[in-house]
């Protein structure tokens, strides 16, 4: 992706169809720029904010990873600005890895509830060894089962950081209410009424 200096206005910026944005990290001043909206959301897809993908900025490459990006509030699939991470070979990158569950549909075939405890897990790994997500396969649980952090399979080149033991899924039956029994409506009314009596006649002694 070629990236440009920014040296306009943000509203001319964004008049002209391009997101502005900013890019820094080792051996590089921070520096803003601005890339047209249809690149940068090419590049989110296919690397979200884990992975690493290459620019060129002045002719210069760099290995870079989108550190962050900010959305419209009220249209949350325009991105009205972003941050990109430079990062070498010596460097580590600490991201949380969104949880994708595949398998849902039968389990919940069978009246079960399949819940996504923890949306993310928070990975290490090298330039070049991330992934966009962990993909986890629910098919085969059953009521009570859970899954935790070291169930998840794991590619080459990535350690997970957080708790082993940290759950991420189970699998439970739906909560069933429970209706009040007919004598215990009779009995609820019985004493409405009874209330009702002894309050009238506490009224009339008092006359």
């Amino acid at each position: 992706m070629k990236l440009e200096l920014r040296t306009n206005p943000l509203r001319q910026v964004r008049a002209e169809e391009k997101v502005p944005g900013v890019i820094y990290g080792r051996k590089i001043a921070p520096k803003p720029i601005q890339v047209a909206y249809k690149d940068i959301m090419k590049m989110y897809r296919q690397f979200g904010t884990s992975m690493t993908f290459h620019v060129d900025l002045e002719g210069e490459e760099h290995q870079v990873y989108i550190k962050e990006l900010q959305l419209n509030p009220i249209k949350r699939t325009d991105i009205v600005h972003f941050d990109l991470q430079k990062v070498t070979a010596e460097d580590t990158i600490s991201a949380d890895i969104s949880i994708v569950l595949n398998g849902k549909d039968p389990v919940e075939a069978r009246g079960l509830i399949v819940q996504l405890v923890s949306q993310t897990v928070l990975a290490e790994y090298s330039p070049g060894a991330g992934v966009t997500s962990f993909q986890v396969d629910v098919s085969e649980l059953d009521e009570g089962d859970v899954l935790r952090v070291k169930d998840i399979k794991l590619p080459e080149g990535v350690k997970l950081v957080d708790d082993p033991e940290k759950m991420i899924v189970n699998v439970t039956v739906p909560a069933m209410e429970e209706e009040p029994a007919d004598d215990d409506e009779e009995a609820i009314e019985g004493e409405d009424d009874e209330d009702v009596e002894v309050e009238a006649i506490k009224q009339k002694s008092e006359e």
